[in-house]
C-alpha cells in the first residue's frame, strides 16, 4: 500500500469512528442554535420574530437548550415571543431587539432565561409588558429562570408600557425565586410590577425573588407592589438590593409597595429636584414589616402600613 492509500485510509478511518461515536452517543455535540439559521436577517426592516419564534422552538424540541443572537445587529420583533421551558436566549452585548407594535414582548416559561443584549421599545403606542412572568407556570426554587445583563429601554419618549411583570392573577399560581441581576430600565411607565390578584379560591403569591444591581431611569412608577398583606393573595418576601433609582421630570412614584416582609436597599436621585408635594414612596393600608434603607427620608414617604421600617443607608 503506498502512502497516499494508507493516509487516505486513515482520514475515513477517523471521520468514522466520529460518525459512530456522535450517532451512537445519543445527542448532537452541537450546543446552541442561531437566529440566523432560521431566517433572521439583522441591520434591515424585516420582522424576525417568526425565525426567532422558529429557533427558539427547534431549539426545545431537539433538546438543545442555548439560542443565541450575536453582534452589532439589531433585529425587528413585531411579534411577542414565548421563550419555552428550558431556553435559554443569549444575545450579544451589543444586539438590539427593536420592538415594533403593542403586544406582549417575551412570556417566560419555567427554566428559561435571556442573558446580555437590549430590548428596545420604539412604538409610542407600547403599552404591554415586555418580560411577562405567569403564576400559572408555578416557578419554584428548583427552577433555573434568570435574567441577567439585559438593557429594557422605552426609546419612544413617551414612557408607556411595563417592562417587568411577575402576575399570578389564580387560584393555585406562583412565581418565587426567580433571579434578576443587573438590569436597566428606562423610559417606561412601570419598570416592575409584582402582583397576587385575589383567587377565587385557594391561594396565590409572587414571593422570595431577587433583583440585584437595578438601575431604574425615567419611569412614571418605578417598582409596584400590589397583594395584600399575606394570603390568599400574597407578595412577601422579595429583595431589591444595590438599586440605583434615576428620577425625571416623568416620575410619579418610585415605591409603592403592598404585602409583607419585602426589602428594599439602594439610592434614589434627585428626589429634592423633582418632588415638590407628591410622596415618592407609599407604603399602602395592606403592607406589614416591609423595609428600605436609602438615602431619602420621611418627607418623602407615606405609611399607611403597619410595621414597616425607613431609613438611610
Amino acid at each position: 500500500m503506498n502512502y497516499k492509500v494508507l493516509m487516505l485510509s486513515l482520514a475515513v478511518l477517523i471521520l468514522g469512528t466520529l460518525y459512530v461515536y456522535e450517532k451512537f452517543d445519543g445527542k448532537s455535540r452541537k450546543e446552541s442554535v442561531y437566529i440566523e439559521d432560521f431566517g433572521a436577517e439583522g441591520n434591515d426592516d424585516e420582522d424576525d420574530s417568526a425565525a426567532i419564534q422558529e429557533a427558539i422552538n427547534y431549539s426545545a424540541e431537539s433538546g438543545l437548550g442555548k439560542v443565541k443572537a450575536t453582534g452589532n445587529q439589531r433585529f425587528i420583533l413585531r411579534k411577542g415571543i414565548v421563550l419555552k421551558q428550558g431556553i435559554e436566549l443569549e444575545l450579544g452585548k451589543n444586539t438590539t431587539l427593536e420592538v415594533q407594535g403593542d403586544f406582549r414582548v417575551f412570556e417566560i416559561m419555567k427554566n428559561a432565561s435571556i442573558t446580555n443584549g437590549m430590548i428596545a421599545v420604539s412604538d409610542p403606542k407600547f403599552s404591554s409588558e415586555v418580560l411577562y412572568f405567569d403564576g400559572e407556570q408555578k416557578f419554584w426554587s428548583w427552577e433555573t429562570s434568570r435574567i441577567e445583563g439585559v438593557n429594557i429601554i422605552n426609546m419612544s419618549d413617551e414612557n408607556t408600557g411595563t417592562a417587568i411583570a411577575l402576575i399570578a392573577d389564580d387560584s393555585d399560581e406562583f412565581i418565587s425565586f426567580i433571579d434578576f441581576l443587573s438590569l436597566k430600565i428606562v423610559g417606561f411607565h412601570t419598570g416592575v410590577l409584582v402582583k397576587a390578584e385575589i383567587p377565587t379560591e385557594k391561594y396565590n403569591f409572587v414571593n422570595g425573588n431577587r433583583f440585584i444591581n437595578l438601575t431604574l431611569d425615567d419611569c412614571v412608577q418605578c417598582i409596584v407592589l400590589e397583594s395584600s398583606k399575606s394570603i390568599p393573595n400574597e407578595v412577601s418576601g422579595n429583595q431589591f438590593t444595590d438599586f440605583q433609582i434615576q428620577l425625571s421630570d416623568a416620575t410619579e412614584e418610585v415605591l409603592r409597595v403592598s404585602g409583607s416582609d419585602n426589602r428594599f436597599q439602594g439610592m434614589i436621585w434627585d428626589a429634592e429636584s423633582y418632588v415638590s408635594e407628591t410622596k415618592i414612596v407609599n407604603f399602602s393600608a395592606q403592607s406589614m414589616r416591609n423595609t428600605l434603607i436609602s438615602n431619602v427620608n420621611e418627607t418623602y414617604i407615606v405609611d399607611q402600613g403597619d410595621d414597616n421600617s425607613y431609613s438611610p443607608e
